[in-house]
């Protein structure tokens, strides 16, 4: 099947990226917008993301070859049921959804013969909301699961394989209720954690005033993620919660036997578990791009002077390197501090690495 014309519904960061993403693979495809918000329209014709857009769904889908679902999985149900009468025989649609078990079933029972359905997710994300964070490299070497189930039209899944490979994505295919398992305990379970250590220390704060001063950059590494839309991470957890509750009782058991080593004063038990946890930590791939949105840090030193933190912001700037996060880890009068930044890319952070040794930084990458 040829892909000619491409219609995205709902602008956010993964659909402006997936525009992004597309038009610099395939610059010939027609991307279609579709979102509530006029101007969030306006800014994807801006930025490139789609070729035109409208808030309507019948006008947007009319002649789409390939239909991605970009809103939150709630909405995907009642937009496709909008949507049906308006596509045309062929017609690939498929989702961006974090959860697949329900939403497959859901979306499988709302399409007529000769229109097909590829549950999808792209395992690549960001802290950024909206098509203002929107990236052309979001996918490029992320894993993007496809749920293909008894129903899927082999010739669809081809098709849509394709269009993703072309964006840099590596395609797996898995079940729905696999995806979900997985999901629960890579990147659903880690979300949730990382809210509740947030609300444990805030509670903490409350008995021992300034705790939250003395939060540096581990606690700030292992609760990042918690800064993420309670909006949607409220759907993702109840839609998934089948998956996610026996990920739950499991990480309660392992906090439980950490706890038990302590109180007990069992050194060796607790040095064997944390031996573990380092090696199964050493598995864990580098390179590819996962589930939780990534940084990559640069350690740098400057000179006690003023302003210096705001000289390494103007220069990044002047080569057009944003940064996502910065630090001071540490200052001592005299002797200049310790400083460090962190980028939403590798290929950032290496440019910066190279811009700050260029202009006689000490910097290094932080593994």
């Amino acid at each position: 099947m040829e892909v000619r014309r491409v219609t995205i519904i709902g602008l956010g960061l993964i659909g402006g990226s997936l525009g992004l993403a597309l038009k610099k693979a395939r610059p010939e495809l027609e991307i279609v917008g579709i979102d509530i918000h006029r101007e969030t329209i306006d800014t994807g014709v801006l930025t490139k993301a789609i070729d035109w857009g409208t808030t309507q769904i019948a006008e947007g889908v009319k002649d789409a070859d390939v239909v991605f679902l970009a809103t939150l999985v709630k909405t995907m149900p009642g937009l496709l049921k909008e949507a049906v009468p308006f596509l045309k025989p062929g017609t690939i649609v498929t989702d961006v959804g974090s959860t697949k078990s329900r939403l497959v079933s859901r979306l499988t029972e709302l399409l007529p013969p000769g229109i097909f359905y590829v549950g999808g997710h792209p395992m690549a994300g960001a802290e950024t909301r909206g098509i203002d964070g929107a990236d052309p490299h979001l996918f490029e070497n992320a894993v993007y699961v496809l749920t293909p189930v008894a129903e899927t039209a082999p010739r669809a899944l081809s098709s849509l394989t394709e269009l993703l490979q072309t964006i840099g994505a590596r395609v797996l295919y898995m079940s729905p209720v696999e995806h979900d398992a997985i999901v629960a305990a890579v990147s659903h379970l880690p979300h949730l954690t990382a809210a509740a250590l947030v609300n444990a220390v805030a509670r903490r704060e409350e008995e021992v005033p300034g705790t939250f001063q003395l939060a540096a950059g581990g606690f700030r590494d292992a609760t990042r993620i918690a800064e993420s839309a309670p909006d949607m991470w409220q759907d993702i957890f109840l839609e998934n919660k089948e998956a996610l509750l026996p990920v739950i009782r499991t990480y309660r058991q392992a906090i439980a036997e950490l706890e038990q080593a302590v109180a007990g004063d069992d050194r060796e038990r607790l040095y064997r578990l944390l031996q573990e946890a380092q090696e199964k930590r050493r598995q864990i791939p580098l390179k590819q791009k996962g589930l939780l949105p990534g940084i990559h840090e640069i350690i740098v030193t400057v000179p006690d002077r003023p302003g210096e933190i705001g000289k390494l912001a103007a220069l990044l700037g002047i080569h057009g390197i944003n940064i996502m996060d910065i630090e001071i880890l540490r200052i001592r009068e005299g002797d200049g501090g310790t400083i460090r930044v962190g980028f939403g890319t590798g290929e950032e952070a290496s440019e910066a690495l190279r811009v700050f040794q260029k202009n006689d930084y000490p910097a290094w990458l932080k593994h």
